[in-house]
């Protein structure tokens, strides 16, 4: 991307959409203000909070002999809310990167960047591109919310979270993220307008609709196609908490359901998603089914152990992990049909923590291993030493994912 289309993605109305949401909040806040009996509220002062990390970080090549890349990133996060009137809040947050190395010269990262993957408004902008330092901004909450007795409205980029299991989500209709996504922690929104209706505190009916574009052409309108529709009824039963979902899903149908619950101590969790296409799809089966198990355990020392099943049903096409970090869709949940997840994580003290992922794919004949160790250094500031490595055959999807070793420092305020 040359500095010229830079330039032009930084006079978008990016910032002049938020600023229009913010004085919609204000004039709504005000008028139910006007009309609630609450005569003695006073509006609290907005909150701004956040934090700022930076982490250098090296790929290794998989023969292990080489380096492949070597970058640093400086991370910015930037939350803020503000309850406007009785019932009223606005909240928004703004993610800021600077990557200076290999990484920003890499022109399918910069278009990955660019695209905006979370609705029919454009909030995700290069700012700059030049040589190896890129500039990028995304606006990754910004929504209105309307609380009262039973009901809650909420309107704009926001997430929307149905799964259950820890990682694997065949219920998330709308968010799904990329479990080797490291530096996410918050995980992406998706522009929608969301309904809840609270029949009881341990159920409740939601209602999200999310518009969408074609992302791969900019600037286009908003297509069914593209688009997200579902209803999710929650309650509990016998101590499970169980969730049934139906909905529209990019052009297919889609109903299933999950589950909570233990069995002597052990967490026992569940999600299964069956997906049809209402119009054929040359090449590709026309329905396909996912499911993801879980189980947990909590032992007297704490330390903390997952472990997760996927069936991936698949639909012929292949998938290409061209960026590991891009979310994969909840019908499409896995890069084989079958894979293993177990994680465990170990306190040690109050200030250390040490951390092991693995994902196993048998038809990929393909392991990953995340071994990482955090360290608290003071109240607001972490230390973290993290690595993902992959070991896949020659024929596997990951054969040339390469290693990543990073360092992150982050300071919270």
């Amino acid at each position: 991307m040359n500095d010229a289309k830079a330039s032009k993605k930084q006079a978008s109305p990016v910032f002049l959409a938020l600023l229009g949401m913010f004085l919609a909040g204000w004039l709504l806040g005000g008028a139910a203000k006007a009309q609630d009996s609450t005569a003695t509220w006073v509006r609290p002062k907005p909150s701004l909070h956040g934090y700022l990390k930076t982490f250098p970080m090296v790929v290794v090549a998989p023969d292990g002999r080489s380096i492949q890349q070597a970058d640093n990133i400086l991370h910015n996060r930037l939350n803020f809310r503000w309850a406007i009137a009785p019932h009223w809040e606005i909240e928004a947050a703004q993610r800021t990167r600077i990557f200076w190395g290999q990484t920003a010269t890499n022109g399918f990262f910069r278009d990955f960047l660019e695209t905006d993957l979370n609705g029919p408004i454009d909030l995700s902008h290069v700012v700059l591109s030049s040589g190896n330092v890129l500039l990028h901004t995304i606006t990754d909450r910004a929504f209105v919310n309307y609380s009262k007795g039973k009901w809650q409205v909420r309107a704009g980029r926001q997430r929307i979270n149905w799964g259950i299991n820890t990682v694997s989500n065949p219920n998330d209709l709308f968010n799904n993220y990329s479990f080797f996504d490291f530096d996410y922690e918050e995980r992406p929104g998706v522009d929608a307008l969301r309904v809840n209706w609270y029949r009881s505190s341990l159920s409740r009916l939601e209602l999200a609709i999310a518009p969408g574009r074609d992302v791969m052409q900019p600037g286009s309108d908003i297509r069914l196609q593209n688009s997200v529709a579902a209803l999710l009824y929650a309650f509990n039963h016998k101590g499970y908490d169980i969730q049934l979902v139906s909905g529209y899903f990019h052009n297919r149908f889609a109903v299933g359901g999950g589950w909570a619950g233990s069995v002597r101590g052990l967490g026992f969790k569940g999600e299964l998603s069956y997906f049809y296409d209402l119009e054929a799809v040359p090449g590709l089966e026309r329905g396909n089914v996912v499911v993801a198990v879980s189980a947990d355990y909590r032992f007297n020392n704490g330390l903390f152990w997952i472990n997760e099943l996927v069936y991936n049903q698949q639909r012929g096409g292949g998938i290409q992990p061209l960026l590991l970090i891009r979310p994969l869709r909840a019908d499409n949940l896995s890069f084989s049909d079958w894979s293993v997840l177990s994680t465990v994580q170990y306190p040690i003290g109050m200030r250390h923590s040490l951390s092991v992922a693995g994902f196993y794919y048998p038809s990929e004949q393909a392991v990953f291993i995340s071994p990482n160790y955090s360290y608290s250094l003071a109240q607001n500031l972490d230390f973290t030493l993290l690595s993902q490595l992959f070991f896949a055959s020659q024929n596997s999807l990951f054969a040339n994912a390469g290693s990543t070793v990073a360092v992150l420092l982050k300071w919270s305020f």
